[in-house]
């Protein structure tokens, strides 16, 4: 396969998850592939301790498609992106995690989006596989501490940002708009740890920009549900770094009033969270503005922060008080 061949490099970036890897790799061998799509498959090793090396190598001795391994020692997933993305030999770059279980069609239904629709970027479909039942408290709509991604049976154009698991763009894109921030993302160490929204940052890039973005509903990826992830204190514990997240990746405005250095709109917002907690009387109910009240102490926290470490605030959506 020489260079000028590939029409797809798929990026998967991965740390210290060797056995989930395994899985993952397995159903990258289950795809129903034409003979005339020419792609590879990068898996960036992001620091890991474990075997994920091995594993890797010795998937790709008998795999029949192009498999390359590529070492990133900077720890973040946006570093360990970007780079994938600086060594990839494809038009198109196709984005999938480490712990998900590839649908049969998932690569050909995101070529079939390119090809029919001209588009700067895919939104595939994410769907929980669940090991268990579903919590009777767990409202799906929403939220993103259980990973799905699911907008329907029909093909069409939308105005929000791909999921981070299921996502496709071309290449040109990132000359145009550049890479994930690598400020965001989920990491291994440091104070960034638990950081998330480097897909949704990208990707507002992108509808700002009036990119076209096409969710294509058959190209399927499956996130197993992992115990520790329906539960209560798993919920929590997102929550409030989704909150952190947030801040961080929107900032606020240069004009708002602060209290030492933190919005006051922020205030405001924690103030009602934590009172519809207090005084919802339905278990339900309680536990939804709970979560929004650990978001809110999150955003908070992550506010502080950059107020006294660097002059980070920008316009975005989280500059609007009434924003959620």
């Amino acid at each position: 396969m020489t260079k000028d061949s590939v029409e797809i490099s798929v990026i998967l970036a991965t740390y210290n998850r060797a056995v989930g890897l395994t899985k993952a790799l397995q159903s990258f061998s289950r795809l129903a592939i034409p003979a005339d799509l020419a792609w590879e498959l990068i898996v960036v090793d992001n620091n890991s301790k474990d075997n994920t090396r091995t594993v890797v190598e010795e998937f790709a001795k008998a795999a029949t498609f192009s498999v390359r391994y590529v070492f990133e020692a900077r720890q973040g997933r946006s570093n360990a992106l970007n780079f994938g993305i600086a060594h990839a030999q494809g038009e198109i770059i196709a984005i999938t995690d480490d712990d998900v279980i590839l649908g049969p069609e998932w690569l050909v239904n995101v070529k079939r989006a390119f090809d029919e629709f001209d588009c700067a970027a895919v939104a595939g479909r994410v769907l929980p596989l669940w090991s268990e039942p579903k919590p009777d408290w767990l409202e799906m709509e929403e939220q993103q501490a259980i990973v799905n991604f699911d907008l329907g049976n029909e093909w069409k154009q939308i105005d929000r940002p791909p999921l981070g698991a299921n996502s496709a763009f071309r290449k040109a894109i990132f000359s145009k708009y550049g890479g994930f921030r690598v400020d965001l993302g989920v990491t291994g160490g440091d104070q960034k740890r638990g950081l998330t929204c480097d897909d949704t940052e990208f990707g507002i890039r992108l509808v700002k920009g009036g990119e076209k973005i096409i969710y294509a509903p058959t190209a399927v990826i499956y996130h197993p549900v992992e115990p520790h992830r329906p539960t209560k204190s798993y919920f929590l514990k997102w929550y409030f770094n989704d909150g952190r997240s947030g801040i961080r990746t929107f900032g606020w405005p240069s004009n708002a009033v602060c209290y030492f250095g933190i919005p006051r709109w922020l205030y405001k917002q924690l103030a009602v969270s934590f009172i519809s907690w207090m005084f919802s009387f339905t278990s339900k109910r309680r536990f939804h503005h709970k979560v929004r009240t650990y978001k809110g102490v999150g955003r908070i926290i992550e506010a502080r922060r950059l107020a006294r470490s660097t002059c980070y605030r920008q316009e975005g959506t989280l500059s609007d008080p009434s924003a959620g």
